[in-house]
């Protein structure tokens, strides 16, 4: 839940915790103290600034990529070689596990990241490509970024969008894309969606080198507020004795597959694409079955035809078989549920175009 703090009086307060010493409970919105709790400022007033999301520090970013593994990289690697002339732009670029994929295939591509433990582990990343200069990292806000450079593609991966629970913030982002695209540029963003029950646990073991690392997440899910809480803890073992011990809390926003449409469309975006767990190819998991009028130009073989056959007419617009298209892994959700018991996340992505209207045109110059 969201956390406060005054830049007059330094009072901090986080909704999820309450405050105990003030008889507060848990879960108590910051809105509802006005006139409570701090004398100077009696918590009201502008100066009273919400917090952003914490960077990601210490174990979580150091092992980001052991958990996270190979989840989207071949996706966005055959998305974006289909395209020519491409320039990349990612929002949350975090360790630079996909935009180190991407510059390897000599497309450039510009990451953007608040957290500096994670953005070293991209620096090292990035000094062992070919050709260097194709990825350029910054330490930079999303909300607040800007350049003079527009791109062919923006990402938003791995639930970035979802850090950012307060609806004014998400339309914030996408306007900011909007400022950094090139005419009929694409945006890609991945939403998480946690297991559909109130409270949820995921448990996972790694071993690297010496060392085991065991994962614990306990989450819960709040439909009436749209959000979803994690509390993850990192136990880091070395011959049976335990090492260290790092936990963090997180907030992330629920967002729905169809409400990020809607928003995207509200933008001025048009929807080409939906898919679960990073599936281009069965369409079970297509959003064609589930929400054809949010998707254009769809592909279909006829009971008659074969996919060999057909695949050499451009028009039909069929995507040839893919292999390793079926990945395990993902943050702050493993995209394949604990089979011990049956609990189930997803991840989704939504791929839209953006055409510039003549008067946003204007306005942009």
């Amino acid at each position: 839940m969201g956390e406060f703090k005054c830049n007059f009086c330094s009072f901090q307060y986080e909704e999820s915790n309450g405050d105990t010493k003030n008889g507060i409970p848990k879960g108590t919105p910051f809105e509802q103290l006005a006139g409570t709790l701090c004398n100077r400022c009696a918590m009201q007033g502008e100066r009273h600034e919400r917090q952003n999301s914490q960077p990601y520090i210490s174990h979580e970013a150091e092992y980001f990529d052991l958990f996270t593994g190979k989840s989207g990289m071949d996706f966005y690697k055959n998305w974006l070689a289909a395209f020519t002339n491409v320039s990349v732009l990612e929002f949350g670029v975090g360790t630079g596990r996909i935009a180190f994929e991407i510059a390897s295939l000599g497309i450039d591509i510009t990451g953007i990241d608040t957290s500096e433990e994670m953005l070293s582990i991209a620096e090292k990343r990035r000094k062992r490509l070919s050709e260097s200069s194709k990825l350029q990292l910054l330490q930079d806000n999303a909300l607040s970024f800007s350049s003079s450079e527009q791109f062919t593609h923006v990402l938003l991966t791995e639930g970035f969008l979802q850090h950012f629970v307060l609806p004014e913030e998400q339309v914030k982002i996408i306007q900011n894309v909007k400022k950094h695209l090139v005419n009929e540029g694409f945006i890609a963003i991945d939403i998480i969606l946690p297991p559909n029950e109130n409270k949820w646990d995921f448990h996972q073991c790694k071993q690297w080198g010496k060392k085991r690392i065991y994962q614990t997440i306990h989450g819960k899910t709040f439909l009436s507020r749209q959000i979803f809480e994690t509390t993850m803890t990192y136990e880091t073992y070395e011959r049976n004795m335990k090492q260290s011990e790092f936990k963090v809390d997180r907030e992330y926003s629920l967002i729905l597959p169809r409400e990020l449409s809607y928003l995207l469309k509200i933008e001025g975006f048009e929807v080409l694409g939906m898919h679960e767990n990073f599936q281009t190819t069965n369409p079970n998991t297509m959003v064609t079955s589930l929400m054809p009028h949010l998707v254009k130009n769809t592909a279909q073989l006829k009971r008659d035809e074969t996919l060999e056959e057909e695949l050499n007419y451009p028009t039909r617009n069929l995507r040839a078989y893919e292999s390793n298209v079926w990945t395990n892994g993902g943050y702050p959700l493993p995209i394949q549920g604990d089979i011990t018991n049956q609990q189930q996340s997803s991840h989704w992505t939504i791929i839209a175009k953006y055409t510039i209207r003549e008067n946003e045109d204007e306005k942009n110059k």
